[in-house]
């Protein structure tokens, strides 16, 4: 699965949510290396809170 789009200081982005790349609709955590396994989950409606990051 490839990484979110490229940013940040490094080039490379940093932790946090970012748009699932093989499940629309969806957001996966990215821990600034990987994906976190497991993190997938619903794109939070408008208003609602991003969830925390995974332990």
């Amino acid at each position: 699965m490839s990484s979110p789009a490229e940013g940040g200081d490094a080039g490379t982005p940093g932790p946090d949510w970012y748009p699932d790349p093989s499940i629309p609709g969806y957001i996966r955590y990215w821990n600034g290396t990987a994906w976190v396994p497991g993190s997938s989950r619903r794109r939070p409606e408008p208003g609602e809170p991003m969830p925390a990051p995974p332990p």
